[in-house]
C-alpha cells in the first residue's frame, strides 16, 4: 500500500473557535490517516520553559526515581527516562502531595507551574478533536469508551551521546495501550516519524504545533471509520552536552460517552430539520389564528 500522506496542518484557533471547515479537514485527515498537525498551538517559549522546569526533575537524585517508581520509568539508550504526569493535577491531590515532598526544593512547584500552561491547552485541543469527531462520526458505537487508565502527559528524556542514567529498576506503571488521542508538542523544530496500517511517513513538526494521532479508543469506537496512528519522534545520538525532552499527552476522555462529549458542542454546523409532528402542530395553530382573526 502507499505510505500515508503527510498530516494536513490547521491553524491553532481554528478547531476552538469554531470553523467548520477546519473540522471537517479534521474529520477527514482522522478517516484518511489518522493524524493532523496544529499549528502555532502553543507559544513555543512556553514550551521551552515548561521543559526546562522539566529538566530538574529529571535531575532528581536516583533514591528519589526508585521512590517514586509509579511515575518514574526507564527506557532504552536513547530514551533514557520517562515520566509520567497523571491528569489532572492538582495541588490538593495526594500525587501532587507525594511529588512535592520527594522531589528536591521546589523542583516540583515551578514545574507544575511552568507544565500546567501547555498541558492544559493540549488538553482544550483534545477535548475539542473529541468533540469534532463525535459529531461527525457516520456509525459509531453506541456504548461508551472503554477508559480505564487516566489521561498521562508523558515527558521523555532522550539522552545525548551517554547514558546517564545508573539505576536498574523499571517504574511500576505501564505505559498505556489504549487510549482515544495522542498529542505530541515540542519545543523546537521537530522530525516526526507517523506510522499506520498503511506504512510510515516522515515530516517536520514546526516548534510549538502539535500532532494529533487517533488512538485505539477512537478507532474501535468508530468502527474503524477513523484510522489508529502512531507518532514517533525522530532522534540522534549527538555531541550537544544538553538533553532534549518531548511532551506527549496520552488523553482519555474518563467516564464521558462520546455522543454525549459532542452534544453541547457543535463544532460543524448541520441543517436543521423539523419533525413532522411539530409541523403538523404549527399548522393546527395557524389554522386558528385564521379563524379567529378572518372570520
Amino acid at each position: 500500500p502507499a505510505p500515508p500522506p503527510t498530516p494536513d496542518v490547521l491553524a491553532g484557533a481554528l478547531l476552538s473557535d469554531p470553523d467548520p471547515d477546519a473540522a471537517r479537514t479534521a474529520v477527514g485527515a482522522a478517516a484518511e490517516s489518522g493524524a493532523f498537525r496544529v499549528g502555532g498551538a502553543v507559544d513555543a517559549g512556553e514550551v521551552r520553559a515548561a521543559v526546562e522546569a522539566a529538566e530538574a526533575v529529571f535531575r532528581a537524585p536516583e533514591e528519589v526515581k526508585r521512590e517514586l517508581g509509579r511515575w518514574f520509568r526507564r527506557r532504552d539508550r536513547v530514551a533514557g527516562e520517562e515520566f509520567y504526569w497523571f491528569r489532572p493535577a492538582t495541588a490538593s491531590s495526594d500525587d501532587d502531595r507525594v511529588l512535592d515532598a520527594a522531589l528536591p526544593g521546589s523542583t516540583y512547584q515551578v514545574f507544575r507551574e511552568k507544565m500546567e500552561i501547555v498541558a492544559s491547552k493540549m488538553e482544550d485541543l483534545a477535548q475539542c478533536v473529541m468533540r469534532v469527531l463525535s459529531d461527525n462520526a457516520r456509525n459509531p458505537e453506541d456504548s461508551a469508551l472503554s477508559t480505564g487508565a487516566a489521561s498521562i502527559l508523558c515527558l521523555t528524556l532522550y539522552n545525548c551521546n551517554k547514558l546517564k542514567t545508573h539505576w536498574s529498576e523499571f517504574g511500576s506503571t505501564n505505559p498505556p495501550n489504549s487510549y482515544a488521542l495522542s498529542i505530541h508538542l515540542s519545543g523546537r523544530d521537530q522530525e516526526i516519524c507517523l506510522r499506520n496500517q498503511s506504512g510510515s511517513t516522515f515530516f517536520s513538526l514546526p516548534a510549538g504545533s502539535m500532532l494529533v494521532t487517533i488512538g485505539k479508543q477512537i478507532q474501535e469506537w468508530s468502527n474503524g471509520e477513523f484510522k489508529n496512528a502512531v507518532g514517533e519522534i525522530l532522534f540522534e545520538l549527538t555531541d550537544e552536552p544538553n538533553p532534549f525532552i518531548s511532551l506527549e499527552l496520552l488523553y482519555s476522555p474518563g467516564h464521558l460517552r462520546l455522543p454525549d462529549v459532542g452534544r453541547h458542542a457543535r463544532c460543524i454546523d448541520h441543517p436543521k430539520t423539523v419533525s413532522f409532528r411539530d409541523q403538523i402542530l404549527v399548522a393546527l395553530v395557524l389554522l386558528v389564528f385564521f379563524y379567529l382573526f378572518w372570520r
